[in-house]
């Protein structure tokens, strides 16, 4: 009996380990982005293969981001079909990153079952461009700032100003009284 518990602990490890090693294997994938559009859409088709085989990879969640001044906006999100291609729209009247109006698309796969953390990018055209630099002069009270503006930062450097008059005012008078009562 004891010799049949150390037969059983010795396979039910081998078949642990086995299980553990079959898991822990990801594929390194590769991601192909085609762009297009259509009347109100961007349309984005991402063909992800294996690198070694490249065969397509189903099953994957790929996420679709646009590159931001500070970090990535989400556009669009999905799952590869048995082909291994995905497709996603997102609007054409998202901004572009820059004067010209360009933009870049990524496309991610990470905390993937199936395949190992992989990215790809495609650069877009977008319809609208980002507002060219004009500088503006730093002010508050100058040519540019509304009339309310004025008037509110007007009236509260008069209120402080007249404030601080008044303090003065008060201390002068304090000093005034004490030297007319040491006196008499």
């Amino acid at each position: 009996m004891q010799v049949y518990k150390q037969y059983i602990i010795i396979l039910l490890s081998f078949l642990l380990t086995v299980t553990v090693a079959a898991q822990g294997e990801k594929i390194n994938g590769n991601i192909v982005l085609q762009a297009g559009s259509n009347d109100s859409m961007h349309v984005i088709t991402a063909r992800v293969t294996n690198i070694t085989t490249q065969l397509p990879v189903k099953n994957v969640e790929l996420t679709f981001y646009i590159q931001r001044t500070f970090g990535l906006m989400k556009v669009a999100q999905g799952t590869t079909d048995t082909t291994g291609i995905i497709s996603a729209e997102f609007p054409l009247d998202i901004r572009g990153s820059d004067s010209s109006g360009k933009m870049t698309l990524l496309a991610k796969v990470y905390d993937s079952d199936v395949m190992n953390d992989t990215a790809s990018q495609v650069v877009l055209k977008s319809k609208l461009s980002f507002p060219a630099d004009k500088p503006i002069p730093p002010s508050i009270a100058g040519a540019h700032a509304p009339w309310w503006l004025v008037i509110t930062f007007t009236a509260a450097v008069g209120a402080v100003w007249l404030l601080f008059v008044y303090v003065v005012y008060l201390v002068y008078r304090i000093k005034k009284a004490s030297i007319t009562k040491i006196n008499s």
